[in-house]
């Protein structure tokens, strides 16, 4: 099974250590946030220094022109085509959940791992196959959907 994880860059612990553990259940992890020694292109938008490239008054359309934020949109959407599923880890931001929405559009199986608090809900999380707060539940899924492909 090849798993995208997507979710915010202030979950990277929580990231790093969910990659670790769909590994060890013998799933391939594209984890966005691990540069695998320098192979994957590694963008942190809470790192970028807008103000040293001059985008510090830059809008989205702006933004999205500048080379470094093009070739980290290319290598997050080779990421997601060459996933089977996705985790999407809450909390997280605008672009984690466009990913989770492009991904569950080209048919991929979305998995929405963290807290649900009450009065906190979205109705366009029916689009997930399985809404958790537990990992090994998340990963569970993750294995079956992969199974039932294989069957």
């Amino acid at each position: 099974m090849r798993v995208y994880i997507v979710s915010s860059w202030r979950n990277a612990e929580t990231i790093r250590k969910m990659a670790d553990y769909l590994r060890l259940r013998g799933m391939e992890v594209d984890d966005f946030t691990d540069s695998r020694g320098g192979e994957r292109y590694v963008f942190d938008r809470y790192v970028f220094d807008a103000r040293g490239c001059g985008l510090e008054n830059a809008d989205a359309m702006e933004f999205l022109r500048d080379e470094r934020v093009q070739r980290a949109f290319a290598e997050d959407k080779r990421g997601l085509d060459w996933a089977e599923g996705v985790l999407l880890i809450l909390p997280a931001g605008r672009s984690a959940h466009l990913e989770a929405g492009y991904a569950v559009g080209k048919g991929k199986k979305l998995v929405i791992l963290g807290e649900f608090p009450p009065g906190e809900y979205d109705t366009m999380y029916g689009f997930a196959d399985l809404l958790t707060r537990d990992p090994v539940e998340a990963a569970d899924c993750l294995l079956a959907v992969h199974n039932e492909r294989q069957a």
